[in-house]
């Protein structure tokens, strides 16, 4: 996509982002990929590592893993609006001295060495934005260190279809253009994203060299409502309402981890979360 049509969804996005985990639903998600990030990045690595939060945003992340892991971190994003956020949480939460902040696009990440970060992770889905998908996984695999981990998410590609049939009805040209393209086009003030199953995902890692670990739907079962969506995180769906009880979000919690890693589910997510290697 072109720099227009990036900062025009951007820029009201840093505003209200960090909002989202307030509504049950994306509360639910954060601790499954939270779950994750831990059981495949131990939290006792050294103080002296580094992960970097690829398309990083407002530091969201940054700051809930901070908690954990007391290594070093990198927010990496080409949203000036979106730097200029995480700036500011940052600062509140006292972690100046252990975050870099670095601007830049994924496609050339010029102002990152080879082999420089220890760990990358990639949550909800910065990759989606990207149609020379390729190029970008390229430059991580050359920024990190061997025996690195990276963690990256995208659009399920097989949840666009299912939810564009029962959620949307859309007509049937959209339908075609989604299943040939992989591209799915959510609401006009969105871009168009790029969708992938497990199997594109795992095949775009692996062909400039990762080694696969694992690939999660997030979240398998648990479906959101139109209203979770909602830019300004103002309007509550009703499953974030059933959400709400923490007995039935532990018990959807359990089931999700159980399930989610499943070579026959995983195509279930609304997004494909895969843990990948650099041997």
């Amino acid at each position: 996509m072109d720099k227009k049509e990036f900062n025009s969804f951007f820029k009201p996005y840093a505003k209200n982002v960090d909002n989202a985990s307030k509504l049950a639903f994306w509360k639910l998600s954060d601790a499954l990929i939270f779950k994750i990030i831990k059981q495949n990045i131990p939290t006792n690595i050294n103080a002296s590592a580094t992960i970097m939060d690829v398309g990083g945003g407002t530091g969201r992340w940054v700051v809930k893993l901070s908690a954990e892991y007391k290594c070093k971190f990198i927010i990496y994003d080409l949203s000036e609006d979106m730097i200029k956020r995480a700036k500011q949480n940052i600062k509140e939460v006292k972690l100046d001295d252990r975050v870099l902040m670095i601007y830049g696009d994924i496609r050339n990440m010029k102002k990152v060495s080879n082999a420089s970060v220890d760990h990358i992770i990639s949550i909800y889905n910065p990759i989606s934005f990207i149609y020379e998908n390729e190029q970008a996984i390229k430059e991580l695999y050359r920024i990190l260190n061997p025996g690195g981990k990276i963690i990256i998410m995208g659009h399920g590609y097989y949840n666009a279809i299912a939810s564009k049939i029962n959620n949307y009805v859309v007509s049937a040209d959209e339908l075609i253009r989604l299943a040939e393209t992989y591209r799915v086009k959510w609401n006009p003030y969105v871009p168009d994203l790029v969708t992938y199953s497990k199997e594109s995902m795992e095949t775009l890692l692996q062909q400039v060299g990762f080694t696969i670990v694992n690939t999660y739907g997030i979240p398998i079962f648990v479906q959101p409502g139109p209203e979770d969506f909602d830019p300004e995180n103002k309007k509550k769906s009703r499953i974030s309402k059933v959400l709400e009880d923490q007995t039935f979000f532990d018990a959807v919690f359990e089931l999700e981890m159980k399930h989610n890693s499943n070579s026959l589910l995983s195509n279930r997510g609304m997004n494909i979360l895969t843990c990948a290697v650099k041997m």
